[in-house]
């Protein structure tokens, strides 16, 4: 609902980024898209997701999938031990020349890894821009949400 971290001018409201996330993620199995998080007053913190999903599923193990600049800044996150302590993280690169360092973050934290995938130079401020400059999504974001983002013309200004 509230990221802690996201301050910037042009974030869409919860609702939409939730809609685009089912719409990105259909047909995944085993996935599933929450909503805990637009249901909760205030800002919304990792941790405290964390602790109802575990809560909710007690048998189950959970793993939180981050960039790479997510992971590097990871102790900058609010109580990161706990979520240290009770999910596996997993890191994926933005380009080759992060790998080194992602593996060094993975090593010093432990629980972590780092997936060794074709890098996808993409972000969302990158998104935002093409938007805003006229250009295609492609690579970027699923059609279905390239779609979405057309529709309701969302990150025009």
């Amino acid at each position: 609902r509230t990221p802690p971290h996201k301050q910037a001018p042009d974030l869409i409201d919860g609702e939409k980024r939730f809609e685009m996330l089912q719409l990105a993620t259909k047909g995944m199995e085993g996935v599933e898209v929450s909503d805990f998080e637009l249901r909760r007053e205030g800002k919304s913190y990792t941790y405290m997701t964390l602790r109802l999903l575990r809560e909710l599923h007690p048998d189950d193990q959970f793993s939180l999938i981050m960039g790479a600049d997510m992971l590097l800044s990871f102790r900058e996150w609010r109580n990161w031990e706990e979520i240290l302590a009770h999910t596996r993280l997993v890191a994926a690169a933005r380009d080759a020349g992060e790998y080194d360092r992602l593996e060094e973050a993975a090593r010093s934290l432990g629980h972590t890894d780092v997936l060794k995938i074709t890098p996808v130079p993409a972000s969302s401020t990158q998104v935002r821009e093409a938007v805003r400059e006229g250009r295609p999504l492609d690579g970027l974001v699923p059609e279905a949400v390239a779609r979405y983002i057309r529709k309701n013309r969302l990150y025009r200004q």
